[in-house]
């Protein structure tokens, strides 16, 4: 369709000139995709993908993002438009597994534009943005999908507070792929943890590592996590960094690192533990193979 619009001004094309030319846009794409390390490679492929979506060459697009498998535009900002870009390509390819949107000022409106695409990506980082509870309930429809294959989402410091997490609560309660969520540096309080709590208790949530680093949680809250983590049997890693605990935590903390066989790690630092009670927790260190119990920086 793009060679026959260029062909009323250029003439007609060769089949083998169409040929080289899909195939240096697919050596550009795949040279570009290797290279976003740098925010002049980070919007040359952003470019790019506007191009692909202008041209409304389904094939084409295709062809060219076959085999890539990671599009990474981290702490670059993206308008409303090129979400809307990236979500026509993620929509067309089957291919991309990693998509890492963090900290590239998307809000509320970007993430609509993202929404019909997000749920085809196997990991989503969507950390440092402005979404609020309005755009986690955008992400949390993607969860529900049918046909959803995310399996490690991050959602690290968006703006979500106890009032907004209920929306993402009952997603993780009927989402069986999902193994790894990132809520750290969000303001959920205990009263937030506890949704999460319930969440976690469900058996068809399969959460293998926890991060709720920095999100308020208290003594008051910890039980409920707790009571919730011990009948999860999937988890291996747990992180409750820059919280507000205290040796109160520590006999349900215990009761965790002992009743579940398959945690691996437990974060605990910058909490507010007595010597004494990290003392008693620093003891649980290596009560397992492969148990580490990480208490001070």
């Amino acid at each position: 369709m793009t060679a026959r619009g260029l062909e009323e001004f250029l003439g007609p094309f060769p089949h083998q000139t169409t040929c080289r030319v899909i195939d240096w846009v697919k050596e550009e794409v795949q040279h570009q995709s290797r290279n976003t390390r740098s925010e002049a490679g980070k919007r040359s492929l952003l470019n790019t993908l506007h191009y692909l979506f202008e041209s409304q060459n389904h094939g084409l697009a295709q062809a060219a993002l076959g085999s890539v498998e990671t599009l990474s535009f981290s702490r670059m900002t993206l308008t409303p438009v090129d979400c809307a870009v990236l979500s026509h390509v993620i929509g067309l390819c089957d291919t991309i597994k990693h998509l890492n949107l963090q900290d590239c000022h998307i809000q509320s409106e970007g993430i609509q534009r993202l929404g019909p695409g997000l749920h085809k990506c196997q990991e989503l980082r969507l950390g440092w943005n402005e979404l609020g509870d309005s755009g986690v309930k955008l992400v949390s429809a993607a969860l529900r999908n049918p046909e959803c294959k995310i399996q490690k989402l991050g959602l690290i410091g968006v703006g979500l507070t106890d009032s907004g997490v209920e929306d993402l609560v009952s997603a993780l309660s009927t989402n069986p792929s999902l193994t790894e969520l990132v809520l750290s540096y969000n303001n959920l309080e205990d009263s937030g943890v506890r949704l999460v709590s319930a969440a976690l208790r469900n058996p068809v949530c399969k959460i293998q590592k926890l991060e709720l680093r920095d999100v308020g949680l208290t003594d008051s809250g910890v039980e409920d996590l707790v009571s919730a983590l011990c009948t999860n049997p999937s988890l291996t890693e747990l992180d409750v960094r820059y919280n507000s605990l205290s040796d109160r935590s520590v006999p349900a903390l215990r009761r965790l690192i002992l009743t579940l066989p398959s945690l691996e790690w437990i974060r605990l630092e910058r909490n507010e533990f007595s010597e004494t009670g990290r003392k008693e927790l620093r003891s649980l260190h290596g009560v397992r193979p492969r148990l580490r119990v990480i208490v001070d920086l």
